[in-house]
C-alpha cells in the first residue's frame, strides 16, 4: 500500500498526452467496510422512586404559587411607578418648553418697547429743557471716548446719523 499519491489517484501531471498503455491499469479499488452490528438495545429501567420524584417536580404546588403570584406583584408595582415617573417627566419637560416659548416672547416685546421708548424721545424738546436749566453742549476737551470690550447685540430699524 505504499503508493505515492500519484499511483493512487490516477493522476497524470504535464503537458503531453500518455500512451495508452500506460492508462490500461485501472485504479484499485477499495472494498467497502463491514458494518459493524447494532448492539441489541437494553430497555431503561426506571426506579419507582425516580418516578415519583419525576410527578413531584412537574406538579405545581401551592408554595410555587404563592412565589409567581409575589413576583407579578412586585413587577406589576415596579412598572406603575415606572409609568408614573416618566409621565412627570414627560409634563415637567412640556411645560420647560412652554416656559422657553413664553419667555422669548417677552424678551422680543421688551427689546420693541424699549426701542420705541428711544424713538419716542424728542432731542429738541431735551435740548430746550437743558437750556432752560443752563445746561450747555460740552467742548471737544470735555467729551471722553468709551471703547467696549463686549460686543452687545443691538437691532437696528434705520439708518444711523452722522455725528458731525
Amino acid at each position: 500500500m505504499d503508493k505515492t499519491r500519484q499511483e493512487r489517484y490516477n493522476m497524470i501531471y504535464g503537458n503531453t498526452a500518455r500512451k495508452i498503455e500506460d492508462l490500461a491499469a485501472e485504479p484499485v479499488r477499495r472494498q467497502p467496510r463491514k458494518t459493524r452490528k447494532a448492539r441489541p438495545r437494553r430497555e431503561h429501567q426506571v426506579k419507582e422512586s425516580t418516578r415519583q420524584n419525576q410527578k413531584r417536580a412537574m406538579s405545581i404546588d401551592l408554595a410555587f404559587i404563592k412565589v409567581l403570584v409575589a413576583g407579578l406583584c412586585v413587577i406589576a408595582v415596579a412598572s406603575f411607578f415606572y409609568l408614573s415617573e416618566r409621565t412627570k417627566v414627560l409634563n415637567q419637560k412640556a411645560a420647560l418648553t412652554d416656559a422657553k416659548t413664553q419667555l422669548n416672547t417677552l424678551q422680543v416685546e421688551n427689546e420693541d418697547l424699549n426701542l420705541e421708548i428711544e424713538q419716542s424721545i424728542r432731542f429738541d424738546t431735551v435740548e430746550t429743557a437743558a437750556k432752560k436749566y443752563g445746561m450747555v453742549k460740552p467742548d471737544s476737551k470735555h467729551t471722553l471716548r468709551y471703547e467696549s470690550q463686549d460686543a452687545e447685540y443691538i437691532r437696528q430699524y434705520g439708518k444711523i446719523p452722522k455725528a458731525d
